[in-house]
């Protein structure tokens, strides 16, 4: 088992590494690029097309690993509506029909243990399985503004969740290992300054693979519920900003669909010189809910409660944190 994972590692990391020069080149000979608007981060037109090296760094590493076909697969047709996005600007049902209808393959195709608990309910239990995939799509398209941030969080959410899953027989066991060399594979090129970006591509795939991923986690102390919980709270920083900001969008009323710049990772990165700093804040926080999960994770039937309401306690701190980080950038500007 050691040699197949150092093998899906080496495989994912190189193939992906490769492909990104390969696409900077392509993407610049068609002027296939992000051009920097009133709402970008960035200053220098990029090329935005970094996902398809991702998706080919893990369908290079797929025979390894079995194929790892019943996520692989759904999460590759996302990921080309992504690319179909950064080119042609779908529309936003377009979009969300392309991520819904791969999210009931997977479902279908490979019920996870919260819809087989469900019973008679299950109808319920798979909208709801939709509903997340697609949250955790889209919260790391919104979220992967800057440089090295989305690339960067991939990495340590798919590393929790291994450790989450506990085994590699089961349904991203050996994917995992290999998103995350992919990953790293382009994060080598992305970090600031970006040579290359993630786009909708890759976004969308890599959100999709984790996002399904969560879902097939182990059960802790026998529940498939509290499992599913406790692997959800490996997206916190992700999930909290998006959802806080269209909330907050939301209130002031404002068009939720329409695109923005107030994520508060967005009001806390004035120029791109602020990417890495940022970038690392956010890791740290991904970081930060991880070790929550992984503390509720080890509890027994005696300690859970205990431990479900520290390990809540953890993730309720790092939402309080993330959203007062306007205000803590506002004072040191001031300074």
């Amino acid at each position: 088992m050691s040699r197949v994972f150092g093998e899906v590692v080496g495989v994912a990391f190189l193939v992906t590494l490769v492909l990104v020069p390969v696409l900077v080149r392509f993407a610049i000979g068609r002027n296939l690029l992000d051009v920097p608007n009133a709402r970008s981060s960035h200053e220098i037109p990029t090329p935005r097309l970094g996902g398809l090296a991702v998706i080919g760094g893990a369908w290079a590493a797929s025979p390894i690993t079995n194929g790892e076909i019943y996520i692989l697969l759904p999460a590759t047709i996302v990921g080309f509506v992504g690319a179909l996005d950064d080119l042609l600007d779908l529309r936003a049902w377009v979009k969300f029909s392309g991520q819904a209808a791969a999210a009931l393959i997977l479902l279908f195709l490979l019920p996870p243990p919260i819809l087989e608990a469900a019973g008679s309910l299950w109808p319920v239990a798979l909208l709801f399985g939709v509903f997340w995939t697609l949250s955790v799509v889209n919260a790391y398209n919104f979220m992967d503004g800057i440089d090295g941030i989305a690339g960067g969080t991939a990495i340590l959410n798919a590393l929790f969740l291994m450790a989450l899953l506990g085994t590699l027989d089961g349904p991203g066991g050996v994917g995992l290992p290999a998103m995350v060399a992919a990953v790293a594979g382009f994060l080598v090129w992305n970090i600031s300054p970006a040579r290359i970006f993630l786009g909708d591509s890759g976004s969308y795939f890599v959100g999709f693979y984790l996002g399904a991923t969560a879902l097939y986690a182990t059960p802790v102390v026998g529940s498939p519920y509290v499992a599913f919980v406790v692997a959800a709270a490996v997206f916190t920083p992700f999930l909290f900003d998006t959802g806080y900001t269209l909330a907050r969008r939301a209130w002031t009323g404002k068009n939720v669909f329409a695109a923005h710049r107030e994520h508060i990772y967005q009001r806390i990165t004035p120029d791109p010189a602020k990417h890495r700093q940022v970038s690392i804040v956010y890791y740290a926080f991904a970081t930060l809910s991880g070790l929550a999960a992984l503390f509720v994770s080890a509890g027994t039937p005696y300690d859970m409660l205990v431990r479900l309401l520290a390990g809540g306690g953890l993730i309720v701190g790092c939402c309080l944190m993330v959203s007062l980080l306007p205000r803590i950038a506002r004072e040191q500007n001031y300074r």
